[in-house]
């Protein structure tokens, strides 16, 4: 195996735990002061001056009344914070390029989405900045006795930037219905399907056996109600509601091109975006997105900020260093190194629990020799973890995972699961022995490895390496870039039935909401959906008897016992939970940018600039920015 990283010196270590204790001995630290000059010797006194005639006293004048400052207020008229730099400072920079047909709505598209994507409407619910689910457009929500039928109430204050009228029912109805419309090819699907929204008539809609105008959403009483059904109770439903960003649904059914049925990409053309969130859309080219405040917008769904721009830079790190974006998150050992050994971007590093993703291997258990359960857990115990940590994703970077729910994830029982995997090449060579597999017979595995990035790479190839030395087994490691990774994992036969050509790969995943339901799902099995082929009907039946638990100890149990089962037979095998470190320019202000309940530390949280938080809303600029922006682009 090479690797260009580095592992992380004592001292590097030391200085990143100083990144969060903040400057308190700074002042102790400060130079001592320089001994005061001698004084001048007395000059003689002068001759006494004759005194001035005394003038009369004039009168007083009366004091003028102080008045107080007039507060700064943006172009859309929101009051601005008191310590807020001048307006042409109040942009959100970024990089990134528009490209044709790319997607700005997590509705329309979850993996073809253009910079500034979801900015231009209000889901249902959205998060804080402590992953609490907040009101969005519906401003309260209510379930029936059987707790399948959800009544949510909408805003009615919610206006289209076009003039069309307020945001209503119609407009949710549209969007579930072409995300549920096989037409639209809508590519998260599985959110709203069996074992995750389970809303009512979804998986047949998608699957072409019911009509989307059956699916389990409509207008209720009037048009600012709206009525969602569920197949089975889902006391979780409203913290998926950050994804359902309403589209409009007049420019969603009047499609440019008479050949199709929807025009879901109306809000990457300035000419025809439709908003009823904080921004419009004002430019979408390959060189340059630039979005600006909605002045149609409500009052508290108005931004502080006056514009978004995104151009394209080659070097993301040096563009952070010039100014030039707000944020970001450094990718290699080289620039951590730079960052731990620089006095002002330590200062500026700030880690951060992201979107508690986890990378990990997995099998097809359907084929050989992946089929045989003691092969299985002999590979688990093969993960030397610390050493991939300290070596290749950097202790800044990654903790050593156990299992898919990272620590402070609710149902987090890594500790308890870890005797599964733990790194143990005694214990694996014992069990490849009772497995009565030969590595002559087995030949060459190859690893796939989702992403070609030096991190991704190496813990790829550190694993392959250990499988060697251990098994006596060779393993040849491909990377494919993602979009191909996952066309291969989730290809379908001529019945419809999955039929991966991936034996035997690495991929990550990160929650959408913030339940057990979100991060599980994914593995529940490719007959109900999930994206791999193990299909556990123990494990699946644990799942679905959690979901619709009102019982928060019994719900919490029942999926922890879940994971125990998917640990133990082995189909998967955890490598690292991710723990970015994310660079803020100081002058970036902001309730989201105060330490929370789950992030400690200041920084943006998870999902970033985007409608399903309260983030876009609550952003500013302060004063520092004058200096700290060189320019605007």
């Amino acid at each position: 195996m090479s690797t260009n990283s580095k592992n992380l010196s004592r001292r590097q270590l030391l200085r990143l735990v100083s990144i969060s204790a903040g400057g308190a001995l700074l002042a102790a630290c400060a130079p001592a002061a320089a001994p005061a000059a001698p004084k001048p010797a007395a000059e003689a006194p002068k001759a006494t001056e004759a005194p001035k005639a005394t003038e009369a006293p004039k009168a007083a004048e009366a004091p003028k009344a102080t008045e107080a400052p007039k507060a700064m207020m943006n172009s859309v008229g929101r009051e601005m914070p008191a310590d807020a730099a001048p307006l042409e400072y109040q942009v959100w920079l970024t990089s990134g390029e528009g490209k044709g047909g790319t997607f700005l709505d997590i509705s329309a598209s979850v993996y073809n989405r253009g910079p500034f994507a979801d900015l231009f409407g209000v889901p249902l619910t959205r998060v804080n900045k402590d992953f609490v689910t907040v009101v969005g457009s519906a401003k309260t929500w209510k379930v029936d006795d059987k707790g399948t039928a959800w009544t949510f109430v909408l805003r009615d204050d919610l206006p289209w930037s076009d003039g069309s009228g307020m945001l209503n029912a119609d407009d949710f109805v549209a969007t579930f219905r072409y995300m549920a419309d096989p037409d639209a090819a809508y590519d998260f699907t599985w959110y709203y399907s069996a074992g995750a929204g389970n809303i009512k008539n979804f998986d047949e809609s998608v699957a072409k056996k019911a009509k989307v105008e059956d699916l389990g959403v409509r207008k209720g009483a009037n048009e600012f109600e709206l009525i969602i059904e569920t197949s089975v109770p889902t006391p979780y439903l409203p913290n998926l509601f950050g994804f359902a960003m309403p589209l409009h649904a007049k420019s969603l059914l009047k499609p440019v091109d008479p050949s199709k049925k929807y025009n879901a990409n109306y809000n990457a053309d300035p000419k025809t975006c439709v908003s009823c969130g904080p921004f419009l859309v004002k430019d979408y080219t390959p060189t340059r997105v630039e979005i600006v405040a909605n002045p149609k917008a409500a009052n508290d769904i108005k931004p502080y900020l006056e514009r978004g721009i995104a151009v394209p830079y080659p070097n993301l790190f040096q563009a952070y260093q010039a100014g030039q974006i707000c944020g970001y998150t450094p990718a290699n050992a080289s620039e951590i190194d730079t960052v731990l050994n620089d006095a002002v971007l330590s200062k500026e590093a700030l880690p951060d629990v992201g979107d508690f993703r986890t990378d990990y291997f997995f099998f097809d258990p359907r084929k050989a020799p992946f089929d045989n359960k003691k092969f299985r857990q002999a590979l688990a115990h093969l993960v030397d973890r610390d050493s991939i940590v300290k070596a290749i994703v950097k202790p800044v970077f990654g903790r050593a995972a156990y299992s898919m729910l990272a620590p402070g994830f609710p149902a987090a029982n890594g500790e308890e699961l870890k005797k599964y995997s733990n790194y143990d090449p005694e214990t694996a060579k014992k069990l490849f022995a009772e497995s009565g597999l030969d590595a002559k017979a087995i030949g060459k595995l190859t690893l796939v490895n989702r992403d070609t990035d030096s991190v991704r790479m190496g813990i790829s190839q550190a694993y392959a390496d250990a499988i060697k030395q251990t098994l006596g087994i060779d393993v040849e490691v491909q990377g494919l870039i993602s979009k191909d990774f996952m066309a291969n994992l989730l290809g379908k036969d001529a019945d419809g039935k999955r039929n991966t050509t991936i034996t035997f790969g690495r991929i990550d995943y990160g929650m959408d909401y913030l339940d057990p339901s979100n991060m599980l799902a994914v593995l529940k099995g490719s007959d109900l959906g999930g994206r791999h082929t193990w299909n556990s009907k123990e494990f699946q039946d644990l799942l679905a008897k959690a979901g619709p638990m009102t019982n928060v100890e019994e719900r919490t149990k029942t999926y922890q016992k879940a994971e125990e089962v998917m640990v133990e037979d082995a189909a998967f095998v955890w490598i690292v939970h991710r723990t970015p470190l994310n660079l803020w320019k100081p002058y970036v202000k902001g309730v989201p940018m105060e330490p929370g309940k789950v992030n400690r530390n200041p920084g943006l949280s998870w999902p970033g600039f985007a409608m399903i938080s309260t983030h876009p809303t609550e952003i500013y600029m302060n004063i520092d920015a004058v200096k700290g922006i060189p320019t605007v682009p």
